[in-house]
């Protein structure tokens, strides 16, 4: 067990960081952006200006004794004069290590045809702006070294944090035995209590019962005797639950993996619930489509079809409707479950998987409640790599389990 935390604690721990990274990356990168692309456009103006920009005079009572900053650059660009009659004069490269009039008059005949003012064309951010006797002037910013540095910039803050992400996984290795030792024992004095718990329980509930058997061959079966043995059965029921989950917890189930058909598995199932549905008035809607095959343990999936039958049966509002649906769905098979209810409990839905959780509604109920039962069902479901959730419609609970579906 200790292993298996320890594993589940480091995997967490470098999840969160690795989230935590993967923010703060994407904001560096948006605000990089962001800022890169305010600055090209303020190139972009003060290139068709013909201004260089200088730093923001100081004003009283604002500066805080901050000084100017340095000049700014405008980076390499082009200018290009625009005639009235839409031809394309002079180009002027400014800060051009190696200029191409000819390639930026190509890329200016394709933004004057696109009839767009601003934009990004090729490696270059461009701006048109139009004077008062229709001719124009165009300015194409190359950015591409900004873009370079911002990627530099973002390559070695991911290399930093993979590197830190090493560290912590090698800071944990020896520090996570420590920190999960005493929670495990916690949890295995707990689990074992159960155990041990469950199995003094079942000698003195059998013998109660071997004493009720004796009692009814001398004084016949009567209301009372049946109470006790209506209880008692709910107690062994409780037992071997508790005991199930326990196992679970103690990773102590050996899972088979044999090929197993649900259609005919939930089919078995609901014919013993015949007699109670009747009983009830219960309107039973059964659809289960086509053959759908998974892999695993076909006495657990077996529990699981009972756990949740047994809990629509027992809940569902007399003279109700019970819905069963099953289907394949993007390669898991898609069983869903639904009931009626005199009213919905007054806890969230999630909250129905809690071992003995019982809300108001539950308590005027008799018999079992939400609680043990539907939380071995999600241990079933999970345990073939699958999940349970449960879902409050009009009057209605809806349990939906998908499990991987194989070939």
């Amino acid at each position: 067990m200790i292993r298996s935390l320890r594993r589940r604690f480091i995997l967490g721990a470098m999840a969160a960081f690795g989230i935590l990274l993967l923010l703060v990356e994407g904001g560096i990168a948006a605000t990089g952006y962001v800022q890169m692309e305010n600055s090209a456009q303020r190139s972009l103006e003060w290139a068709l200006d013909g201004e260089r920009p200088r730093p923001a005079e100081r004003e009283p009572g604002l500066n805080f004794g901050y000084a100017p900053g340095p000049w700014l650059r405008l980076g390499a660009h082009y200018l290009v004069e625009v005639g009235a009659d839409g031809e394309i004069g002079e180009v002027t490269a400014r800060g051009m290590l190696e200029s191409d009039p000819d390639a930026a008059r190509e890329y200016a005949r394709q933004i004057l045809d696109s009839g767009e003012s601003s934009g990004k064309i090729g490696p270059y951010k461009y701006l048109l702006r139009a004077g008062e006797d229709g001719s124009a002037r165009l300015a194409m910013l190359d950015n591409s070294a900004s873009i370079r540095m911002l990627s530099g910039i973002l390559l070695a803050a991911l290399r930093i944090g993979i590197a830190a992400l090493a560290a912590l996984f090698l800071i944990l290795l020896p520090v996570s035995k420590r920190m999960v030792r005493s929670y495990a024992a916690n949890m295995e004095r707990q689990k074992q209590f159960i155990t041990n718990a469950g199995h003094e329980i079942k000698t003195p509930a059998a013998i109660i019962l071997s004493n009720l058997d004796a009692m009814e061959l001398i004084q016949g079966e009567n209301r009372w005797s049946r109470n006790i043995r209506g209880q008692i059965d709910r107690l062994n029921a409780l037992l071997q639950r508790m005991l199930f989950m326990a196992r679970i917890d103690e990773r102590s189930v050996n899972l088979p993996r044999e090929r197993v058909e649900l259609r005919a598995l939930w089919q078995a199932e609901i014919e013993p619930y015949a007699e109670r549905i009747a009983e009830r008035g219960l309107k039973l809607t059964v659809d289960l489509g086509g053959e759908i095959f998974v892999r695993g343990s076909r006495e657990y999936l077996q529990q699981l079809a009972h756990m949740l039958l047994d809990n629509a049966v027992q809940y569902a509002r007399e003279g109700g409707a019970v819905e069963l649906r099953m289907e394949k769905r993007r390669g898991r098979a898609r069983i869903a479950l639904t009931n009626d209810v005199d009213a919905l409990p007054d806890c969230a839905p999630e909250a129905l998987f809690d071992r003995f959780y019982r809300g108001d509604g539950a308590r005027t109920q008799t018999g079992g409640g939400y609680g043990i039962g539907l939380s071995a069902a999600r241990a079933i479901a999970e345990m073939h790599r699958g999940k349970i959730t449960a879902d409050y419609l009009d009057r209605a609970i809806r349990f939906t389990v998908e499990l991987p579906a194989r070939g």
